[in-house]
């Protein structure tokens, strides 16, 4: 087996790794204190706007740095391939990272979250005009889903397939093939 693959392979890891870790942390840290500033009732207003594109502008800047810091350590060189697998890896371990914070978090420190989550819908039915029947018949529904380890899933799954989408951009953005004849 080639050395430079091995260690190329293990160098995505680590990095992969790293940024995924600083994604996580961020993620979570962002979210509660969004949660906490009452920022998501508001969504509709502009400070809801204004934090759901700084949520965006911090994945791009992530995955960014994390495919420039692989680039770098491999001579200068990334395919867009690499760079989508690196992404999407980056992706799970944020979704890792910022859904096991927020299941601590939710399950040990602040278990009113889901609740106000639950009034909040609960408020936006009203407004839409549903029935009573119909509202609760939603919460039911709704409850399965708003628990701490449901959210971490989703949290975990929702990481891969948005870091694979932003990878599909980033990456072209990134690549820089080694040429053939070199």
């Amino acid at each position: 087996m080639d050395n430079s693959t091995n260690e190329s392979s293990v160098s995505s890891s680590v990095i992969a790794l790293k940024y995924g870790f600083i994604s996580g942390l961020l993620s979570f840290l962002f979210s509660t204190l969004v949660n906490v500033m009452g920022w998501a009732e508001n969504f509709q207003e502009s400070i809801g706007w204004i934090s759901g594109i700084f949520s965006l502008v911090l994945a791009v800047t992530i995955t960014y740095l994390c495919l420039r810091e692989y680039r770098e350590q491999n001579a200068g060189y990334i395919t867009y391939g690499q760079g989508l697998g690196l992404s999407t890896l980056l992706g799970a371990i944020g979704g890792l990272v910022a859904g096991g914070f927020n299941y601590i978090y939710i399950e040990f420190i602040d278990n009113s979250v889901i609740q106000r989550q639950m009034d909040l819908a609960r408020e936006k039915m009203e407004d839409q005009g549903m029935s009573a029947s119909q509202i609760q018949s939603a919460e039911e529904m709704t409850r399965l889903f708003m628990n701490p380890g449901m959210q971490f899933v989703v949290v975990v799954i929702t990481g891969v397939i948005f870091n694979f989408l932003l990878g599909l951009i980033v990456s072209a953005v990134v690549k820089r093939e080694k040429p053939i004849f070199e």
